[in-house]
């Protein structure tokens, strides 16, 4: 397969290719990007800053060896069938993806600033004034997808990646499709990171895209404080409210 052959999609531009499609080699995909450093990491994936040969574009590649998906193929396809459908300045972008016999390469908008997570635990807690324009940005995300019928499922703070405009300024981009889907009718399926589920997902009442707002709300209270809601505050007011006198907390205790 010529080099040609597997050349990315521009901005804007639709592409389709089927996820059991095995139809390039790894020199393939070396022939159209220059691969380079490791800019993030997880149990399936790893994704590498990487340069586009023809014009000098710099993306980010992610890096999936299929083997370790093996029963959550759906997470894959979900990005690829719902990401790649996206577009909007608030959410990460899918330009391509190719696959290769082990590997599935996926061509992604290269977002220089890290993700939140990393400056939640260099920074601690972010003003008022920062965490408005992160929960302005993260709205715009989930209203975009949500008038499209599209709950995300793992908002939370590693899923958000910044884009420095100025030193100053910074703006967030919603990532990782995985757990996402188009809901139609209400549904039960338990799933997330403990932290940042809604009620109405473990009481399995069924649920839709506000459970992306539950999450929101969560990230905004770790923004600001630098811990999470659930972890701190509500087991303490709990154990002082204690009825029974001889499980409620002490002075020395509290």
């Amino acid at each position: 397969m010529s080099p040609e052959s597997i050349q990315p999609h521009r901005k804007g531009e639709s592409f389709a290719s089927p996820l059991s499609e095995s139809n390039v080699t790894l020199s393939d995909i070396e022939q159209c990007y220059d691969i380079g450093r490791v800019v993030g990491d997880g149990n399936f994936a790893v994704v590498r800053e990487c340069r586009r040969r023809d014009d000098g574009q710099t993306l980010a590649l992610k890096i999936i060896e299929r083997s370790k998906l093996v029963g959550r193929e759906h997470m894959m396809q979900n990005e690829l069938s719902l990401l790649g459908s996206l577009c909007h300045p608030r959410i990460v972008r899918l330009y391509a993806h190719h696959h290769t016999d082990t590997h599935s390469y996926l061509v992604m908008e290269f977002v220089s600033g890290g993700d939140l997570f990393e400056a939640i635990s260099e920074k601690g807690k972010f003003s008022e004034l920062e965490a408005g324009m992160m929960v302005s940005d993260v709205s715009e995300a989930l209203n975009y997808i949500h008038c499209k019928s599209i709950v995300h499922r793992d908002l939370k703070p590693e899923n958000l990646l910044i884009e420095h405009l100025t030193n100053d300024i910074c703006r967030l981009k919603l990532g990782d499709f995985g757990l996402a889907m188009v809901v139609t009718e209400p549904v039960y399926t338990i799933c997330g990171t403990p932290t940042y589920v809604a009620p109405e997902i473990l009481l399995e009442t069924g649920y839709g895209v506000p459970v992306d707002v539950w999450a929101l709300g969560v990230l905004l209270y770790i923004v600001l404080c630098g811990f999470p809601p659930f972890q701190e505050a509500k087991h303490l007011v709990g154990v002082l409210l204690q009825p029974d006198p001889s499980l409620r907390l002490t002075a020395e205790q509290t």
